[in-house]
């Protein structure tokens, strides 16, 4: 995962695990300085996420992601053992499933069979229905709507966005390459440093509070291949890619994200919570990290994935994509590129269609990421599917990362005993 750390700011509270209401963010007419959400703090700025991760739709603009006119209710079997688990932190010490919760900044944390939720946990005010932002989780939606699309992986991606030809990031690549993030592009994606391309990129869409060129779509026309790797070489996590992936499928289907997202997915899993989807300052959809989604939705979503692609008798998406997903992508182009550290070290995950693929024996996984500790986890061999949506301080830091790790395979341990 790309690195990128602010550090917590202690001036504003003493408990680096305040919530949004012990901190007192947005309260009051108008909220007093330092208390205020905008722009300029929204995005990662902690802990002023701890406020805007459940309201990014008042800060930044959106389009609504049409939920199910009949929702379905969800069958519930709780497991109150779960709160009993003892978790490993990174560094080996324990800890108790409350400890981890609180500190891993925790908003919503959901576990799910094929059958029922088995647990839901709630903190900093999130409750079951309410949108939750879940930044690049939203590239692993992209990913699937290009395989339901069913694309030629092997075709140019110019064949299908000629407006790409000028962009040597994308014009001699196939579509398969940029799908699994293996073309190579010239990017940086430190989210720590204000010079970097992400922060170009942030400009762009007008979510960071300076200048940028025109639209995304210029952005991306825009991209350069890195001279020292060949398309294929290796794998390396650079967002705009997304965003070729959801143009090509656009092109394809006729059909933006938000509306392949209501018609093929949100409206026929019984989905009731708020969706919406953020956009760039010209209205175009951001797929490389717009998305925000209710908990209880997100576990409808993993539940079916669970059932080979199904929900309530209806087939939603076909198993064999699912199974495409599991197998994985190129572990040897993955662990050669430079995100193979930290959790994603030892040649143990692959990356394919915008998922990340864990392949260590007994734990294989799918599972979608997304920065400041948004995950959607699914584990098809034990039958358990987990959701974590949080406001951590940092966007990815390793030992954050192979803590939540080592609560998921704890969870699954417990459930598969």
């Amino acid at each position: 995962m790309p690195v990128g750390v602010r550090a917590y700011d202690p001036t504003v509270t003493d408990d680096p695990y305040a919530t949004a209401a012990e901190l007192g963010l947005m309260v009051g007419f108008p909220p007093p300085p330092g208390k205020r959400v905008d722009r300029s703090n929204a995005l990662m700025t902690p802990p002023f996420n701890r406020w805007s991760y459940q309201h990014m739709r008042t800060v930044f603009p959106s389009a609504p992601v049409r939920v199910s006119d009949a929702p379905s209710p969800l069958s519930v079997d709780s497991d109150p053992a779960v709160d009993a688990l003892v978790v490993p932190r990174a560094d080996g010490s324990p800890a108790d499933f409350a400890a981890f919760l609180r500190e891993t900044y925790t908003d919503s944390f959901l576990i799910a069979t094929p059958e029922a939720l088995v647990y839901e946990h709630y903190g900093n005010g999130m409750h079951g229905t309410a949108a939750h932002q879940m930044m690049s989780v939203t590239k692993s939606f992209a990913g699937l709507f290009a395989l339901m699309a069913g694309l030629d992986e092997n075709a140019p991606v110019v064949s299908l966005v000629p407006e790409l030809r000028a962009a040597s990031a994308f014009a001699e690549a196939s579509i398969g390459q940029v799908l699994d993030m293996v073309n190579s592009m010239d990017f940086s994606e430190d989210y720590a440093d204000p010079a970097s391309d992400i922060a170009r990129y942030g400009a762009t869409l007008g979510w960071l509070d300076r200048p940028g060129v025109d639209s995304l779509y210029e952005f991306l026309t825009g991209l350069r291949k890195d001279p020292a790797h060949a398309h294929g070489d290796i794998f390396h996590y650079q967002t705009p890619k997304t965003d070729v992936v959801n143009w090509v499928t656009n092109r394809v289907t006729g059909k933006s994200f938000q509306d392949n997202m209501s018609d093929a997915l949100w409206s026929e899993l019984g989905t009731e919570g708020e969706t919406y989807v953020l956009l760039d300052r010209c209205g175009t959809l951001v797929a490389g990290g717009g998305l925000n989604a209710a908990p209880r939705d997100l576990a409808r979503f993993a539940m079916m994935l669970l059932n080979d692609g199904t929900a309530a008798g209806t087939r939603i998406v076909d198993p064999a994509i699912i199974d495409t997903l599991e197998r994985g992508g190129d572990r040897v182009a993955f662990a050669s590129g430079p995100d193979a550290t930290g959790p994603w070290a030892g040649g143990d995950w692959s990356y394919r269609a915008q998922w990340w693929v864990r392949h260590t024996p007994g734990r294989e996984a799918i599972t979608a990421i997304g920065i400041h500790g948004q995950w959607v986890y699914v584990d098809r061999a034990h039958g358990v599917a987990i959701v974590k949506q949080s406001s951590q301080p940092v966007s990815s830091d390793p030992d954050t990362d192979q803590f939540v790790l080592n609560a998921f395979d704890a969870v699954i341990e417990h459930l598969a005993g």
